[in-house]
């Protein structure tokens, strides 16, 4: 009976438009579920929710500047809270902007030295930003906690062959043909590896 009042009172404190902008979500309709949401972030600007959620929506919207705004008013007010950060790599991933997905990464990793998300982005990162060794190590470290991460024994397979290290890259491509074998990533670079 407690667990239905506390269910009933947690629905009630926030808005239908909230509930509604799930619902639009779910099919699609970015932009009407923003709008829903817009009006309570602006209303109340103190409640994280909003904040977090309009971001959201503003990116899988494509509204990028607004997404940014609106993580940065998350993180405003819940300064130790690393979702909105989070969220942050997904918009400058999107945007293109490496750099900053890195910095982000190395933010996080700061506070939370284990997160998957951020291990994962930063190693991506430093390999489109040509550091092949370093995304390496940190694909290495990955493999560690994830042994059977496709992503990441990609990642690591085609860092190895861009450092030249031929027999290891092909190690890693065979790892990932035993996950995928139809992956034509692995296959790929099996092929260069073979030059």
């Amino acid at each position: 009976m407690r667990y239905i009042l506390f269910l009933v009172f947690s629905i009630s404190i926030f808005s239908d438009d909230l509930y509604d902008s799930y619902i639009l979500e779910s099919k699609g309709k970015y932009a009407d579920a923003l709008q829903l949401v817009e009006k309570l972030s602006k209303s109340e600007s103190n409640e994280y929710l909003y904040q977090i959620r309009s971001a959201w929506l503003s990116y899988l919207n494509a509204e990028y500047t607004k997404s940014i705004e609106y993580y940065k008013k998350a993180q405003i007010l819940t300064p130790d809270s690393i979702e909105p950060k989070l969220g942050l790599i997904k918009v400058y991933t999107a945007l293109g902007q490496t750099k900053n997905v890195e910095s982000t990464c190395k933010t996080i990793l700061k506070q939370d030295p284990k997160n998957y998300i951020a291990r994962t982005n930063l190693a991506y990162s430093i390999y489109q930003l040509g550091n092949f060794k370093d995304a390496r190590k940190i694909y290495e470290s990955v493999l560690v906690d994830y042994p059977a991460d496709l992503e990441m024994i990609l990642g690591l397979g085609w860092s190895y062959l861009k450092e030249g290290e031929k027999q290891k890259s092909k190690e890693s491509f065979n790892r990932a043909l035993k996950i995928s074998p139809q992956n034509p990533r692995a296959q790929e670079g099996l092929w260069y590896a073979g030059k």
